[in-house]
């Protein structure tokens, strides 16, 4: 009995003196890590991307050209009412592109941005569309690597347009790799990049006509209600 006690007593010591000395070791000398600022994707507000870009948005010129196989004007008509739009002096309107294709051509009558932006946790993108005869629509949207903006990916997606307006809801998945980006990404003092599309770092959105495919002759598309969803 005497022996167990005494064994028990040794323990107890053994243990009280173990904790002593873990409460007198020296703490690390490293400071903590300072907080890591948020992303600006993190900050993005989220209500504000599923809001429709409006037309006349500074950061969606319009431009115009007048040489080439294809010439084309971008302007504003607010006239054209996209599906779900409140029709009056309230509505927003709708983009307008009016071509001219003399012959076949490799470009693009397109509306859009490079301002850069983030649409982070958007899904797709989403745009209402309406041509004054049957064509080919085109969709681009470029992104980079937020460590390296110059290593950028383009892709892409194709449509057929109508005179009857119809929504496009497009989902990121959906767009293929541009064929001739490398080529492009060079030419432009950029280079490839991994092949990811990186919705919360957009480069270029741009919109239009396809003239690889649509038949030569003048023609107008409309493009409104465009959106990023969730």
């Amino acid at each position: 009995m005497r022996r167990l006690l005494y064994c028990l007593a040794c323990c107890l010591l053994t243990l009280a003196l173990h904790t002593v000395c873990l409460a007198a070791m020296p703490q690390s000398s490293q400071p903590p890590l300072p907080p890591q600022p948020p992303r600006p994707s993190d900050l993005a507000p989220i209500v504000a991307q599923d809001m429709a870009v409006l037309p006349g948005d500074p950061a969606w010129p319009l431009t115009r050209q007048d040489s080439g196989a294809l010439r084309y004007t971008a302007s504003l008509d607010p006239g054209a009412v996209p599906p779900g739009a409140v029709s009056g002096p309230a509505s927003p309107g709708a983009f307008r592109i009016d071509f001219d294709l003399g012959q076949a051509s490799e470009d693009f009558a397109c509306i859009g941005t490079s301002t850069r932006q983030s649409h982070y946790r958007s899904r797709g993108i989403e745009f209402a569309v309406r041509a004054s005869r049957p064509l080919a629509g085109v969709i681009f949207i470029t992104t980079s690597n937020p460590d390296d903006r110059k290593a950028q990916d383009r892709f892409f997606g194709t449509f057929v347009v109508g005179s009857q307006w119809k929504v496009l809801r497009l989902p990121f998945r959906s767009l293929a790799a541009w064929p001739a980006w490398q080529t492009e990404a060079w030419r432009m003092g950029l280079k490839p990049g991994d092949l990811v599309l990186r919705p919360d770092s957009v480069e270029a959105i741009r919109i239009g006509v396809d003239a690889r495919r649509t038949e030569p002759g003048a023609g107008t598309l409309w493009v409104g209600g465009i959106r990023f969803f969730r």
